[in-house]
């Protein structure tokens, strides 16, 4: 396996490169390091927060801005989650757009 597609993947220690980890290790046994996990799901947050960012901008005609939620939130992201993050954000964006269609295709009260 080629050293960049060790990088971001949970199976190998992000910070030696050189040692496949399972679930249960607490510490690299090359490097001896800790072990560190991402408890975060960036995509799951980035589609909470295009979802309630759309809806905002529905209820609001517009007036807030997508953009600015989204680059503050950015900012507090890690670099390597910055596209999960993103793709989240979109789709939460266009899920809400499905969903407010499909209401008011059926008929139900806005």
């Amino acid at each position: 396996m080629e050293l960049s597609d060790r990088i971001g993947n949970k199976k190998w220690c992000q910070t030696c490169l050189k040692r496949r980890v399972s679930r249960g290790y607490s510490q690299c046994l090359f490097c001896q390091r800790k072990m560190t996990t991402e408890t975060i799901d960036y995509e799951k947050m980035g589609f909470a927060d295009g979802y309630a960012v759309a809806q905002i901008e529905m209820l609001t005609l517009g007036t807030n801005r997508a953009d600015d939620i989204r680059k503050q939130r950015l900012l507090k992201v890690p670099e390597i989650s910055k596209d999960d993050y993103s793709l989240g954000f979109l789709d939460g964006q266009n899920e809400y757009q499905d969903d407010y269609s499909m209401n008011a295709a059926f008929g139900f009260d806005l």
